[in-house]
């Protein structure tokens, strides 16, 4: 199975790499695909979200008596820049969810993430649709995490001994703090190839393989487990840890209907050949292959509203053996606002030296404006509103 899987990364990084296998899988497979057509300059876009429900019960059965009310608010920023073949983008994504309600009476997080992700492509001008890679990724929380409960319970630490009973320690209340603010952190670097086989608005295809590294600090924090058949909580402890290894990644994503129909789906996956190893751990590469699944489902109502749902299914085997699941339905009223760089037109070209010259006007002879530079805004163009990076 190992073998199987560097087999495979090693046949799609040479095809991806190598023009003649470049040129067979633009033939064969995707005919010619042109570069997506993005805004040259820079552009910069920011969306504030935020979702509000209430529920009042009394007497109802099968619920407690009380209002319950949650609250919600998101962010989203991006910053990108696209020109003579780069194209850096940045996101920065922030989501917090909280309820309040019987019987615990306690505000609870039910949404918590922040994740900034920095990813740079190289599109060179014979293979708009292919190139080189490089990806940054932090995700984390940023409000610490506390397990609450209605009733007195019993909070088992799984693996941490009491020397008093010699059997895992306990301790008993209502509720147990996990974790702290911006903990646990995970960071994600990659390398590698892409190939956009698809470009179109109501299908984008998106692959990435290459190699990549992920470092986890969770030190001295906790999550919780099962429920044992005595109703006892399970509390697990994390650790930090590195791992490296081959990465891939597909994402689909597309519009419809003037965009008001949106969706994105994506998996990625990296298998940890080199990794960490702790005492008594006898586990292959591939049953610590890590993997996140996501989508997400937006429908816009109004300019202002949006029905949106997302799921998102994490696999970390080394942090916590199990599938981390959510799913998320929120109604969603948010302001979007755009901001693009000026773009300079092009300089109209210069007449050939055998070209036939006009004959002189009868009109008297005025100076003529001095010839802008190359990378100036035309005469009637509007000045940039921000200087203009450099061309590479």
């Amino acid at each position: 199975m190992r073998k199987t899987f560097y087999l495979l990364g090693v046949a799609l990084l040479t095809a991806l790499m190598t023009p003649v296998g470049a040129t067979a899988l633009e033939t064969q497979y995707v005919g010619k695909v042109t570069a997506p057509e993005i805004e040259p300059g820079w552009v910069g876009t920011l969306r504030v979200g935020a979702n509000l429900n209430f529920t009042h019960n009394a007497n109802v059965v099968g619920q407690e008596n009380g209002s319950a009310v949650t609250l919600g608010a998101s962010f989203d920023g991006m910053i990108s820049y696209s020109r003579n073949g780069h194209d850096w983008r940045n996101t920065l994504s922030i989501l917090e969810t909280f309820t309040y309600g019987p019987p615990i009476k306690q505000f609870l997080k039910t949404a918590d993430r922040l994740l900034f992700e920095s990813i740079y492509f190289y599109k060179p001008k014979k293979f708009p649709w292919m190139g080189p890679f490089a990806r940054f990724v932090l995700d984390t929380s940023i409000f610490e995490n506390t397990d609450y409960r209605a009733e007195m319970s019993n909070y088992v630490y799984k693996g941490e001994i009491d020397p008093n009973t010699g059997t895992d320690k306990v301790v008993k209340g209502k509720k147990l703090h996990l974790s702290d603010s911006f903990l646990p952190l995970t960071l994600k670097e990659s390398v590698g190839a892409f190939a956009r086989p698809v470009g179109k608005e109501e299908v984008e295809v998106l692959i990435r393989a290459g190699f990549g590294s992920h470092q986890v600090f969770a030190n001295g924090q906790y999550a919780m487990g099962d429920v044992r058949e005595n109703g006892d909580l399970e509390v697990l402890r994390l650790k930090n840890y590195a791992q490296a290894g081959f990465e891939a990644a597909i994402v689909v994503q597309g519009a419809f209907y003037d965009k008001k129909l949106t969706y994105k789906v994506f998996a990625e996956t990296m298998i940890p050949s080199i990794r960490q190893k702790e005492a008594g751990d006898t586990r292959s590469a591939a049953s610590l292959t890590n993997a996140e699944l996501g989508a997400i489902l937006s429908f816009k109502l109004f300019s202002w509203a949006s029905l949106d749902y997302t799921f998102k299914a994490l696999r970390q085997p080394q942090l916590i053996d199990e599938w981390q699941l959510q799913n998320m339905l929120l109604l969603t009223f948010a302001y979007s606002y755009t901001k693009k760089s000026a773009v300079p037109e092009a300089a109209t070209e210069a007449p050939a030296a055998d070209a036939a010259v006009p004959e002189a006007s009868t009109a008297p002879e005025t100076p003529a404006p001095d010839a802008p530079a190359p990378d100036a805004p035309a005469p009637d163009a509007p000045a940039p509103e921000a200087p203009e990076a450099p061309a590479s």
